[in-house]
């Protein structure tokens, strides 16, 4: 079980895709037993609609993580961002 399988259970959550049969109880057993990974947020940047699904210590493009939450590096404004809690 890694980070991407979370994030991919995260994304269905939000989205109401169809999940598979405990594929939302594996990926909260995952985050129980690392806590030091925190829930993962989807972060949107409201201007250019870019949209990735990130766990607080991650960078990753256009998104760069600062005191405040997420900025949009190629927009140069602050991304929303939404915690998705199992």
């Amino acid at each position: 079980m890694t980070r991407q399988i979370v994030r991919t259970t995260a994304g269905k959550v939000l989205r109401s895709d169809d999940l598979n049969a405990g594929e939302k109880e594996v990926a909260a057993a995952f985050l129980q037993a690392n806590p030091h990974f925190g829930n993962p947020h989807v972060v949107r940047c409201d201007w250019c609609h870019e949209t990735r699904t990130l766990f607080r210590d991650e960078n990753e493009g256009p998104f760069k993580l600062t005191s405040h939450g997420w900025l949009c590096e190629t927009c140069n404004v602050r991304a929303s961002s939404q915690e998705v809690k199992f």
